[in-house]
């Protein structure tokens, strides 16, 4: 994982392919180290998460989510995780608090 520290801001980047419980638990222990700092986590590099990291990333508190792969970001949009976790596009939307992605309606075309 890799951590930058900034003064009201720390920004996690994990470089996992796969977030599982193992890195949701590491994700946690940086969030507890620190409370007063907003999250951001970069999910570039991410391709795939397991249950145990949506469930985790539900009840972290002050946590944003930006650079969020397509099918990701469409698996949290079916779970509704859009409107409980603050999503942004990228890095420098999340550090200037704007262009926050917004619930969005998907319906399933059969």
């Amino acid at each position: 994982m890799e951590i930058i520290t900034l003064k009201d801001k720390c920004i996690i980047t994990p470089l996992s392919q796969k977030l599982g419980s193992y890195e949701t638990e590491r994700l946690k222990q940086e969030i507890a180290y620190n409370p007063d700092k907003e999250i951001g986590i970069d999910l570039a590099y991410v391709k795939d998460c397991s249950i145990h990291f949506i469930e985790g990333i539900k009840s972290m508190k002050n946590v944003a989510l930006f650079n969020i792969p397509s099918d990701i970001f469409s698996l949290f949009t079916f779970m509704r995780l859009d409107k409980i976790l603050n999503l942004y596009v990228s890095e420098i939307d999340f550090m200037e608090n704007k262009r926050r992605i917004l619930s969005r309606n998907l319906t399933v075309l059969s």
